[in-house]
């Protein structure tokens, strides 16, 4: 987007052409819009990177989330996948660590984007769809994370979170994000499982005691 609205004016300026004032006021606007978003995203992507400290701390999981899409809002955008948010305003706490939390999120994001570009591979224009719901009821809070993708088959539901075990191609992925994220899930005395078939789609669901039972 920056190239092209510097491309636009330096066009405009070799022509020797005095640029529209509201072409210019349009360009500014642009690139100003621009730069504060890459400044967000480096922002985020440096309190991201930072080492997670062992201590857990009181976390709303709708701040882990909503970071998610922060990062990768526009790339779901660029890979025309609407994305569904479901939240309360605020959820009851939990105990863990928002970043480890958020890398989980991440991971399953970045999952449910791929199965639904396999998706398409056979299905050309498939309108791809991600729906992130989070509830909380007297112990726990639950979020399912839901993609219409292309789906896993039942006989490998029971592997996808083993280390190296992976449904992608080969080059397309570690087989670690999934069980990156069981483990994380599970220090913070939370539990994921998902419910998939072929062309059907996925859901993960991940529940977490909440902070007033963990902290007992």
């Amino acid at each position: 987007v920056l190239y092209s609205a510097g491309s636009l004016l330096l066009k405009q300026i070799r022509k020797d052409a005095t640029p529209n004032p509201k072409v210019i006021r349009e360009v500014a606007l642009e690139i100003t819009a621009q730069v504060e978003r890459s400044k967000r995203i480096i922002n985020h992507l440096r309190e991201f990177g930072r080492k997670s400290d062992v201590e857990r701390s009181l976390v709303d999981l709708t701040r882990p989330i909503r970071g998610v899409f922060q990062l990768l809002g526009q790339q779901m955008h660029v890979h025309d996948v609407d994305v569904i948010l479901d939240l309360p305003k605020e959820l009851p706490p939990i105990w863990g660590d928002e970043n480890r939390l958020e890398q989980v999120f991440i991971n399953l994001v970045l999952n449910a984007r791929d199965a639904i570009e396999d998706r398409r591979q056979k299905e050309k224009g498939f309108p791809g769809e991600i729906l992130v719901r989070a509830r909380a009821n007297s112990d726990e809070v639950v979020v399912h994370v839901t993609d219409n993708g292309c789906g896993i088959p039942q006989e490998m539901n029971g592997r996808i979170f083993e280390p190296f075990f992976t449904t992608k191609e080969v080059g397309r992925g570690t087989g670690l994000g999934l069980s990156i994220s069981y483990g994380i899930v599970r220090d913070y005395g939370g539990k994921i499982d998902l419910d998939s078939s072929p062309g059907q789609g996925t859901t993960f669901r991940l529940s977490f005691p909440l902070a007033v039972e963990a902290g007992s």
